[in-house]
């Protein structure tokens, strides 16, 4: 009469599974490397804006960063303009829309200097924003200061009447 030798539980055919205790430095190792090889292929890949170094060729080509506030009389949109004079900027209003554009360049070149390392971006921009309505186009004013473009957008004498405070009532 033969034996039949029992499987142990974690034996499945011609495989076999050891239960070996597993450090825990050990235990995220797989997963780290198949992290940092993700980060790494979407890196190198061309084309793909999912990759630290494509974000980074995107932010340094963004057009300027704006904010809009509604103040009671105005409107008020300031846009980051660093190193541009207000000779650099154009702005144009048409169809409700006010549109930013200009050029930075860069300042000076110097004979016998080259650059370690550059994070200042250069070039052409254009920005489109659409207007609220109710705005008074004769008395729009733009300001450049400090690298900050402000154009100040009055509201109508119409706009302003037409807007009313609605009272809530407690229920």
């Amino acid at each position: 009469m033969t034996k039949k030798k029992a499987k142990l539980p974690a034996e499945t055919g011609s495989s076999r599974r050891l239960n070996v205790p597993v450090q825990a430095a050990s235990v995220w190792e797989p997963l780290n490397r198949l992290r940092d090889e993700f980060d790494r292929m979407f890196d190198e890949t061309p084309g793909n804006a999912f990759g630290s170094r494509m974000l980074q060729k995107f932010y340094d080509n963004a057009d300027p960063a704006v904010e809009m506030r509604d103040k009671k009389d105005e409107y008020e949109l300031v846009a980051e303009v660093p190193g541009m004079s207000s000779e650099d900027i154009d702005i144009k209003l048409s169809d409700g829309m006010l549109r930013l554009s200009g050029e930075k360049s860069e300042s000076h070149e110097e004979k016998g200097e080259s650059f370690l390392f550059s994070e200042r971006h250069y070039g052409m921009f254009e920005r489109a924003i659409k207007l609220p309505t109710g705005i008074d186009h004769q008395k729009i004013s733009a300001e450049a200061k400090d690298g900050l473009l402000t154009i100040r957008l009055p509201k109508s004498a119409e706009a302003l009447e037409k807007e009313r405070k609605i009272p809530i009532s407690a229920a």
